[in-house]
């Protein structure tokens, strides 16, 4: 009756437990290099913007039109006080 029982059992459980993390790291590294070799084709042959650079220009956009406002509700003109 060798094999049967709770040493069958837990023999299972540990390989289970053991291929787990196996397989979540297979999964991850699988997806990041993917990911990496999909950026880099796309990187070299379409014009794919520089988000920082973008990301700066609105930042740059939403301060000039931000910068009026508060100097104008600060003014006491802004309330027609003169």
């Amino acid at each position: 009756m060798a094999g049967h029982g709770p040493a069958r059992g837990a023999a299972a459980a540990l390989r289970t437990l053991f291929a787990l993390p196996t397989d979540i790291t297979l999964q991850f590294l699988l997806g990041f290099t993917l990911g990496n070799v999909v950026g880099m084709y796309l990187a070299q042959n379409y014009d794919i913007p520089n988000l920082a650079k973008k990301l700066e220009e609105v930042k740059k956009d939403l301060d000039a039109k931000k910068k009026p406002l508060v100097h104008e509700a600060a003014s006491s003109t802004a309330f027609g006080i003169h």
